[in-house]
């Protein structure tokens, strides 16, 4: 047999093993490259091709694709255009204000000028009810949203590889949510002010539902294999908030009406892969019961993230997507080392499938460009049967 892009990484997002494993590149926001890797890969493998950017806010490229198929990368990428009339301006090189009127401003110098949120419209004083009834909400609907998505998924069954299309829809209601009210207020509202920050939720998720719903029709249903979506929900070291208790109150159902709502919208084709970094272990059996598939980047020196108790209690419900560690092995191992975690990690997580290949999160500017070879490489020559 013969396998495609598109059925080799749905195999394995069904649980079952492909050829070979599947790998991303670039099919969200959160599994490609940052510019200054990407500058240094472009380089080193002889790319002459003009940068283009995915998200300038992120520093993040959208790989080319004369380097998507020297890596064999089953995922293509989709995402909504941009906003028409909205807030959405520069004020110069280091400051850009977003749809939702928030302050993004560079924290560094460089090619990797990565932004924080400054300012938005409801930091400092309390959040009330009227506060968040009187924002100028973006509108999900606004067809700025939809503008190339059709295009660009012709473009991508035109090239004929019947790859599998990832449709990256950003945003949420806890990352939009505190960079508009301020990242301690909003964690001190989820017990002192929960009317009102509920309220700023089901906003934020009215718009991101208003927003898949959009680019979506632009799309096409049948043409969308898999729904990229997530926030996150976990340090380093633990949770970010109390699984069974905030996360499980206040915020999950949020999620859960995210997930529904494009599985309805697609005939419960799409897969639904969550972004969550960090120590997810304690969220996966609520990311489970609101049906998602597959959790991304499965960031495994986090606490409790080791691989093997992940595919121990998880793995015939979830797919894993990521996991290639990028705290130490990918920027400061050999290429010989990285090959040989590449290997360990596919063992593990994809014995039976359940297996996507890729970096956890972006891969950043300190990786060599030989050790991003060596891991795609690895997975590339890799073989189930």
């Amino acid at each position: 047999m013969t396998w495609t892009h598109r059925e080799r990484l749905l195999a394995a997002l069904n649980h079952e093993e492909p050829d070979r494993v599947p790998i991303d590149l670039g099919g969200a926001e959160f599994t490609s490259v940052t510019f200054g890797a990407y500058e240094k890969l472009k380089k080193y493998l002889g790319v002459n091709v003009a940068t283009e950017p995915m998200s300038i806010i992120h520093s993040v490229a959208h790989p080319a694709e004369v380097i998507l198929e020297r890596f064999g990368v089953d995922t293509r990428n989709v995402q909504p255009g941009g906003y028409e009339g909205g807030v959405d301006h520069w004020i110069d090189d280091n400051n850009y204000v977003d749809i939702f009127n928030v302050l993004w401003k560079h924290t560094e110098s460089g090619v990797d000028q990565h932004f924080l949120h400054k300012d938005g419209p409801f930091h400092g004083g309390k959040l009330t009810l009227d506060r968040v009834e009187e924002c100028d909400w973006p509108d999900g609907k606004n067809p700025g949203l939809a503008s190339g998505v059709k295009e660009r998924v012709q473009a991508i069954k035109a090239k004929g590889g019947d790859h599998a299309v990832c449709l990256y829809l950003p945003g949420g209601v806890i990352h939009r949510g505190y960079a508009m009210r301020g990242f301690e207020a909003y964690l001190k509202d989820l017990y002192k002010s929960p009317e009102p920050l509920q309220l700023l939720m089901r906003k934020l998720c009215d718009f991101w539902c208003d927003t898949a719903e959009t680019v979506i029709n632009a799309a096409g249903p049948e043409n969308i294999d898999i729904i990229y979506f997530g926030e996150d929900l976990g340090t380093q070291d633990g949770c970010m908030f109390d699984p069974d208790g905030i996360y499980a109150n206040y915020l999950k159902p949020h999620h859960a009406r995210m997930v529904s709502t494009v599985k309805e919208l697609t005939n419960h084709k799409v897969k639904v892969c969550f972004h969550c970094c960090g120590s997810a272990y304690h969220f996966i059996p609520h990311l489970i019961d609101i049906g998602v598939d597959a959790l991304n980047p499965v960031q495994v020196t986090a606490k409790n993230m080791e691989p093997e108790r992940l595919k121990e209690e998880f793995g015939d419900k979830i797919t894993f997507w990521g996991a290639i560690n990028t705290q130490r092995i990918l920027p400061f191992g050999s290429p010989e080392e990285v090959a040989e975690e590449t290997r360990r990690i596919i063992s593990i997580l994809g014995k039976g499938g359940g297996y996507i290949l890729n970096s956890v999160h972006n891969i950043q500017a300190e990786v060599p460009p030989e050790n991003i070879v060596a891991m795609f490489e690895t997975g590339l020559a890799h073989r189930y049967h």
